[in-house]
């Protein structure tokens, strides 16, 4: 089950590489150490994990031809969280260290921060003294240098040799990739895979390995999925696994019983540590509904932005002319973003991961407080203290799971509600803590927020994947649901912005570039995994406009354009009412003042954004869109968007001004700005007297 999630890697791979000759390295996996071997290919990928100092080696055959001019290494490592984690030694050569000055980190990953950014994986280019690289056996050494009290390694991925005229000196047939599903037990006993159940659920960890560590009271399946299935879902290898353990204080036999407990797993198995859950890429949808966490692989991280857009618009084959019609925009549609890949690379399945489990962060707080006893843990110390109905204690979402019937429980909303509730909780549980911290905002109660929302992320992923939740969400939204979805907003409670995080030295990362990018991250992820389901109520379950508005401030932060990404979450914004409700519903249908509307493509404040992309492409783009709003406008007759003795929802809810641009109605006002842009005079003209007769209508009642 390696690559069934994945179309073939040769499709996949971005077309520099698969000329390099690399087409076969993005896709490995390590289960132990890589022995030298001269002459032999290559198995990748070279995990190196364990104490401060740890090395891996291997030796290559560098043909005789290519050695002299060899200028570089080139490398794709996955988990080089911070700068000189790694250093590098060809041969005889000193240790040379990898940071952003040493070494040259290919974009987009280069502008998202680099190492130590917000990517996982990053691919980048290492100058080599002259003269390291000899003809016929050379060997490669990867040191991780020290831990910063979270990480236990990194993976190498791939690397090759690159030549005076960017030539991979290296052949593909250089390299193996490791097959998970070879991978057996280490201790294949009954009583050792019991030994590791044990310890997944019980055994005393520390927080890390630093002498004199302090123990904590979470254990393994507090941070992962309670049956530990994320780590057999994910691939990590036996020796991730024991390395990880001994970095939590365990012993190695202790390790082994545990990695032997996760082999033992009847899950399936198509994701990868390096790959992003839930990475949008073609023929994603094809595949089960159980491998979609997996994502479409990194290879869909496209160079550029722009070059999503073929799968937004269907061109006609790889290099064809886009086809840009309103229909892309059209607000009765179903754009599917799961198929639509992006420049911006996901959080890996380590980042989905708190760094610190609550009970450590906030003390027993934490398990008596609504946000715990709303997950519904067994273990849980005391009942969930909100009442239903009849006044009987609600069950957390776990408890609500395991009692009856699943079916009943989805289709009557109950499951829904109950992460509702959860979600909320959250909320007030964060809010209380950092009203109450003195000084404010600092990076030790940013890791302990954001440790938190990780820790909901992550048990949301877990009973989806456990109860099978994300084939089922037509049975509550009925027939124009996505065919798979979750029933939540976890992902969007989980970005920074969404408890008050603020950009700066506070920020994750220390930087307002990373704090960004996490906040656009989990906004993403909550496109692609529940955009709503066409069944918004106002702004929610999604505030769209706030979403948008976070890729412009990625770009401030950035400077990297993404209008392909933009424009998929406008369309989807434009989306998320039902389409068979109309605008007299003023809390479930169409309403054009509560959306993103088409002026985002002539506003001053986002033209840096849609400027990098061509102008006549800017300009149908921006017909497009116009046409198909103005269509679904004029589907209704204009008292419809009226309710006499109302107050309008639009007016009550506070817009931010700088967010007006975008969103809160007038769009004819902007009639110049569009005409300006190229739209046809026809276009504009339906605009001017769609809006005056809107106008009118509002004028006449007084709205």
């Amino acid at each position: 089950m390696a690559l069934e999630n994945a179309a073939p890697v040769e499709k996949q791979l971005p077309l520099t590489l698969v000329k390099a000759g690399l087409a076969i390295l993005l896709f490995p996996m390590l289960g132990m150490p890589v022995p030298p071997a001269a002459g032999s290919p290559v198995l990748l990928p070279i995990e190196v994990a364990g104490a401060d100092g740890t090395t891996a080696e291997v030796t290559v055959d560098v043909p005789d031809s290519a050695a002299s001019q060899v200028r570089s290494l080139w490398m794709q490592v996955h988990n080089l969280a911070y700068a000189e984690m790694l250093s590098v030694q060809v041969n005889g050569s000193a240790w040379l260290p990898v940071n952003n000055q040493t070494a040259t980190v290919a974009e987009p990953g280069k502008s998202y921060g680099g190492i130590g950014g917000g990517f996982s994986t990053l691919q980048m280019t290492l100058p080599l003294p002259g003269g390291v690289v000899v003809g016929h056996a050379t060997t490669v050494r990867f040191r991780f240098n020290r831990s910063n009290g979270l990480s236990s390694g990194f993976r190498v991925l791939a690397f090759n040799f690159v030549t005076a005229d960017g030539q991979m000196a290296l052949p593909s047939t250089a390299f193996a990739q490791d097959n998970p599903n070879a991978w057996t037990p280490p201790r294949r006993e009954s009583t050792d895979i019991a030994l590791g159940r044990r310890y997944w659920y019980s055994g005393q960890l520390v927080a890390n390995n630093a002498p004199g560590a302090p123990q904590i009271r979470a254990h393994c399946a507090d941070c992962h999925t309670r049956d530990g299935r994320d780590l057999k879902y994910f691939n990590f290898s036996n020796r991730s696994i024991i390395e990880r353990s001994k970095f939590h204080g365990l012993s190695a036999e202790i390790g082994e019983q545990i990695a032997s407990y996760i082999r033992s797993l009847p899950v399936p198995n198509p994701g990868r540590p390096w790959n992003p859950p839930y990475q949008p890429g073609p023929g994603l949808d094809a595949q089960p509904v159980s491998h979609w966490a997996a994502g479409a692989g990194l290879s869909w991280v496209l160079e550029r932005d722009q070059d999503s857009l073929p799968f937004l618009f269907h061109s006609a084959g790889e290099g064809g002319e886009l086809r840009i019609t309103a229909d892309a925009f059209r607000p009765d549609g179903n754009l599917n973003p799961r198929e639509i890949p992006i420049s911006l690379q996901l959080p890996d399945w380590g980042h989905w991961l708190p760094r610190v489990h609550p009970v450590d962060a906030w003390g027993a707080d934490f398990l008596h407080s609504d946000l715990y006893q709303a997950y519904g843990d067994p273990e849980a110390p005391a009942p969930v203290k909100s009442k239903g109905r009849g006044g009987e204690p609600q069950k957390g979402v776990r408890a609500l799971l395991e009692s009856r019937d699943l079916s009943k429980l989805i289709a009557s909303g109950e499951v829904v509600s109950a992460f509702d509730r959860w979600s909320k909780a959250q909320r007030k549980f964060l809010a209380g803590r950092v009203e109450r911290t003195p000084g404010g905002w600092s990076p030790e109660l940013t890791d302990k927020v954001y440790s938190t929302q990780l820790w909901q992320l992550t048990k949301t992923w877990e009973m989806s994947q456990e109860f099978g939740l994300e084939e089922r969400g037509r049975e509550y939204y009925g027939a124009s649901g996505e065919p798979r979805t979750w029933l939540n907003t976890a992902s969007l409670a989980t970005a920074p912005a969404s408890a008050g995080v603020p950009d700066g030295p506070a920020g994750m990362g220390g930087s307002a570039l990373t704090n960004e990018y996490y906040d656009n991250a989990w906004y993403e992820v909550q496109l692609l995994v529940n955009s709503g389901n066409h069944r918004h109520h106002t702004r929610e379950p999604i505030d769209w406009v706030y979403v948008v508005d976070r890729c412009k401030a990625m770009y401030l932060e950035s400077r990297r354009p993404e209008p392909a990404r933009v424009l998929v979450a406008v369309v989807k914004a434009m989306q998320s009412a039902d389409p068979k409700v109309g605008p007299d519903n003023q809390v479930r249908g169409w309403r054009p003042d509560d959306t993103v509307d088409p002026r985002i493509l002539v506003n001053s404040d986002w033209a840096p954004i849609f400027q990098a992309l061509d102008p006549e492409v800017r300009r149908a783009i921006t017909e497009a869109m116009l046409t198909a709003w103005l269509d679904k406008n004029t589907k209704y007759r204009t008292a419809q968007y009226f309710n006499q003795g109302t107050t309008s929802l639009t007016q009550a809810y506070a817009l931010p001004k700088e967010l007006g641009g975008i969103s809160g109605g007038n769009v004819w006002l902007a009639a110049p700005q569009f005409q300006a842009a190229g739209v046809s005079p026809d276009t504009v003209a339906r605009l001017v007297k769609w809006g005056r007769s809107y106008a009118n209508m509002a004028a006449s009642l007084h709205y």
